[in-house]
């Protein structure tokens, strides 16, 4: 029996020699601060993300009072739409606050940054673990 190499079309790629010869994904499309469209929001309100030598960070701030919280910055996950593609327009990133996890996914349509949020609480409050998709618009580039 033949190992697995994909799951499906989407993961194939022209030839073996192409996937040797594939440059690191490209983190403009990310790159730089958004803000979220709603000046109301209640969950995040600023992201932004930036290359550290080889690493990509994501850096959150979240609706608070009187004043954002501070998610902090944490290493993030770059995806592109496809096996095929060098530009990286989706993330995925993970913030552990001792109450609470929560789970950033997100991907660019059409200029618009989509950010799903999965909250977990783990204080024993009997708080339900919930989830949240916001929109953002970018405010500037990373230099």
């Amino acid at each position: 029996m033949r190992p697995m190499r994909n799951t499906r079309t989407d993961d194939l790629l022209e030839s073996d020699a192409a996937q040797e010869t594939r440059e690191r994904l490209d983190p403009s499309p990310l790159l730089g601060t958004w803000l979220n469209t709603d000046g109301r929001a209640r969950g995040i309100i600023k992201i932004a993300f930036r290359m550290t030598g080889d690493s990509f960070k994501a850096h959150a701030l979240g609706a608070c009072e009187p004043s954002p919280c501070d998610w902090g910055e944490v290493d993030a996950a770059l995806f592109a739409d496809t096996a095929a593609s060098l530009e990286g327009t989706n993330f995925s990133a993970f913030y552990d606050f001792g109450f609470m996890d929560a789970h950033l996914q997100g991907y660019i349509r059409q200029g618009v940054l989509v950010v799903a949020t999965f909250n977990r609480f783990k204080d024993g409050s009997r708080r339900s673990n919930y989830f949240t998709k916001e929109f953002f618009y970018r405010l500037e580039t990373a230099s």
